[in-house]
């Protein structure tokens, strides 16, 4: 009798041990990869993103968060995903402009509003024909960072005229480069990490960034003026390798889709916040702030489109399609 009950006593013990191993093996696991630092703004998103399709799938689907480049930089993570290596990454979509060269037109400073790009039909077509090339899945979801904005040191610049004499840090683009020169300054593209000792030598007495990362990175005390001028709409999606996605039952590929919405909405009222705390931060340093006239920037840059469009940078009569010629 005794025998019996210590045989199903041990039963009982392990049981438990069994159904977590059942569970564990149904578990669908994710790698989701991004190149910037643990806790930052975008890996803020990945975590909700992940939180959310915990919450829809019981559980049931865990994404596995790889930020800070551990997977690779941008270009190794979107080649992994193409080629099923990694499952999922996050980043701005204008990086695609690699893989694609009329993702370009989309990273064009004051080219399209927040609203004619969530609208935009043609940037359906051309994540279709990426997700055809290069099996990379674009899931929804627009999540905009902070508004970019017009820094100086030298005097407020409220208009195109003012620009003159301006030296200004970009990021290398030619989109950007040639803009801004046509715009009236002098575009001069640096890296990230020399951006603050250019500022402090007179490199450069400008630069184009948004409120946040301008505290968070101290630019702010090289700077005496920021021209909120919202010239471009940097914005991150997710993105899923596509046989991983087919491989997925309904009810999963649904909770990724709503999640990646969910996550990029809410990482657009997480940004406004920190921008507002930031400008905040920043002006009690001295820095003024001072809203322009945007129409002026923007028909002003609209003449450096067409020489854009000539050199090769994105497909002939794109500006056209986008109404924008």
């Amino acid at each position: 009798m005794k025998r019996t009950l210590w045989i199903l006593v041990a039963v009982c013990m392990l049981v438990p041990g069994w159904a977590m191993k059942a569970q564990a093996a149904d578990q669908i696991v994710l790698k989701l990869a991004h190149i910037t630092a643990p806790n930052g703004m975008l890996d803020k998103k990945a975590q909700k993103f992940a939180e959310l399709v915990a919450a829809k799938t019981d559980g049931k689907v865990k994404i596995e968060i790889y930020p800070a480049q551990q997977l690779g930089n941008i270009k190794e993570i979107m080649q992994g995903i193409s080629m099923g290596t990694i499952d999922m990454g996050m980043e701005a979509e204008s990086f695609m402009d690699a893989f694609d060269k009329d993702y370009t037109i989309y990273g064009t400073p004051f080219m399209l509003t927040r609203e004619e790009l969530v609208k935009d039909p043609y940037l359906q077509e051309v994540r279709e024909r990426v997700r055809k090339k290069l099996a990379i899945r674009t899931l929804p979801g627009f999540a905009f960072r902070p508004a970019v904005h017009l820094w100086t040191q030298k005097r407020q610049v409220m208009t195109p005229d003012e620009l003159n004499g301006i030296k200004l840090r970009v990021w290398q683009s030619k989109a950007l480069v040639d803009t801004w020169n046509k715009l009236g300054a002098t575009a001069v593209p640096l890296p990230w990490g020399e951006v603050y000792m250019a500022l402090s030598q007179n490199v450069v007495n400008g630069m184009v960034h948004n409120i946040v990362q301008v505290r968070d990175e101290k630019f702010f005390e090289q700077l005496n003026f920021c021209t909120k001028l919202d010239w471009l709409n940097l914005y991150d999606v997710t993105w899923i390798n596509d046989m991983k996605y087919a491989s997925l039952p309904p009810n999963v590929q649904k909770a990724l889709s709503e999640a990646s919405q969910e996550s990029a909405d809410w990482f657009v009222s997480y940004g406004q916040g920190l921008e507002g705390e930031a400008q905040k931060e920043i002006e009690k340093s001295g820095v003024v702030f001072k809203d322009a006239d945007r129409s002026i920037w923007v028909k002003k840059a609209a003449t450096a489109y067409p020489e854009l469009e000539k050199s090769g940078l994105w497909s002939p009569g794109l500006l056209k399609k986008l109404g924008k010629e």
